[in-house]
Parts: C-alpha cells; sequence; structure tokens
C-alpha cells in the first residue's frame, strides 16, 4: 500500500472508511479548532464520533501523500466551502453518510465525491422539484416508489460529487444528469461556472449506500484505484503493538 501512495500520477484513489470501526483510535489531538468546533455541533454523540474518525482519517491518509504530520496540515476551504490543502497541488474530497466514509484523493485536477445512505421518509419528488434538473425530475416521475427512491439518491450523490468537483455551490444552475442504459449516468449539462470537463464514475460499495466521484480533466483517461483506510489502521495498529 505504500508504494501506492507514490503512484497517484494522473490516477484517482478512493479510500473507504469504516467510521465506527475507525473512531476507535480516532481523537481530536491532530485536528484543527475548527474541526473540533464542527464536531461539537452535532447533537448525537455517534454522529460527533463519526464526525471524528472521518477527520482524522482524512488528516492520515493526506500525511501519507504529503510526508507532513497529519496535525501540520494546513486545511482550509474557498469561498465556495470546497476543501483545499494550502501549499500543495494535492485536491482531495471527503464524504460521510451513516457509518461510512469515501476519501478522493488526485493530483492537481479538481475532485469531488458523495455517498449517500439510502433511507426512506424523504419527499424525493418535493426535494428533487428544489434541486434537480427537469429532465431527472421527470425520469424520476416515471418510476414505482422503490426505484424512484434508489434513483433520486443516485441522482442527488452523482449532483453532489460534480457539483464538489467544479466548486460552484450547492444548486448547480444547468447541470443535468443523463442516464444511459448501456453506460449508466453521464454528465449531459456541466453546471454554469465549470470551465473543465467533468467526468463522472459511479461507485460501488456496500448494500444500502450509493456512491459516486467526479473530477475535472483534459481527457477522460484516469484509472481509479481502491484502498480501505481500516486495512491501512490495522496494519499500524499491528505494528505498535508488535514494537511493545
Amino acid at each position: 500500500m505504500q508504494q501506492a501512495m507514490h503512484a497517484l500520477g494522473s490516477n484517482v484513489h478512493v479510500w473507504r472508511i469504516a467510521l465506527d470501526a475507525a473512531a476507535s483510535q480516532a481523537g481530536i489531538d491532530t485536528l484543527s479548532e475548527g474541526e473540533v468546533a464542527r464536531a461539537a455541533r452535532f447533537v448525537f454523540e455517534h454522529d460527533q464520533r463519526r464526525f471524528v474518525a472521518a477527520h482524522t482519517a482524512l488528516r492520515t491518509v493526506l500525511s501519507l501523500y504529503t510526508g507532513q504530520g497529519s496535525g501540520e496540515l494546513d486545511l482550509g476551504e474557498t469561498a465556495n466551502g470546497k476543501p483545499v490543502l494550502h501549499g500543495s497541488s494535492l485536491a482531495f474530497n471527503l464524504s460521510h453518510s451513516g457509518t461510512l466514509a469515501l476519501l478522493a484523493v488526485a493530483d492537481d485536477r479538481e475532485i469531488g465525491i458523495d455517498i449517500q445512505h439510502v433511507t426512506s421518509g424523504l419527499d424525493e419528488r418535493s426535494i428533487a422539484r428544489t434541486l434537480f434538473s427537469p429532465g431527472e425530475i421527470d425520469h424520476l416521475a416515471t418510476l414505482a416508489a422503490d426505484e424512484r427512491r434508489m434513483m433520486f439518491f443516485r441522482f442527488w450523490t452523482c449532483r453532489e460529487a460534480i457539483l464538489k468537483a467544479a466548486g460552484v455551490g450547492l444548486y448547480g444552475t444547468g447541470l443535468e444528469i443523463g442516464l444511459d442504459d448501456k453506460s449508466g449516468v453521464f454528465v449531459r449539462s456541466p453546471p454554469a461556472g465549470c470551465n473543465a470537463a467533468v467526468v463522472l464514475h459511479e461507485l460501488q460499495v456496500e448494500s444500502g449506500y450509493v456512491a459516486a466521484v467526479a473530477w475535472g480533466s483534459r481527457t477522460q483517461r484516469a484509472t481509479i484505484c481502491h484502498f480501505d483506510f481500516n486495512d491501512l489502521a490495522g496494519s499500524d495498529r499491528k505494528s505498535s503493538q508488535h514494537m511493545k
């Protein structure tokens, strides 16, 4: 896995993080004051723990690429809330939902990722009318309830991944996701203000979750490499125990 850290190149690395397992090793020591404050705003303790676990994992993974200590990383945000690592060409994006998080890492290209736990009880049609494109709304209207719920979350994650990569805010005026029977989802129309081609790819994750990753590219070519943070954390824990 260490060799893969140095092979980022033009690839896109996607890290899976099981939050409840990662929480056992997570702490606020390496987090910034802003991250600690955000964690404290969660009402439920399990949400606080998962937020801390996700952001501890984020810093741990980024430190593998930069060689810096995880607490030394200078993380910030653009005016539109897009996360940045100051002083580095490394781009990253983190998303968490339920008990899972995904972290996408790329070099010198914009990146966005989103994961959602598929749940019931949402008024999908009402939310879609507010945030989705006319074509997406029309497609949802043709589906039965269970299919509509799944397609709603697929559209949602695809839109979020693209908007995060483009860094143009939440609503994404002009963005439309298309659906092809053979190739799946694709970007039918990019959001206003997006100045580069955006590549979209859906990800296979655990049952009950949907996810997508998007990146800016001068070409369509990029290999997605998958890693599991909990394997890395487990390896570090075993090494530490052996040293004792």
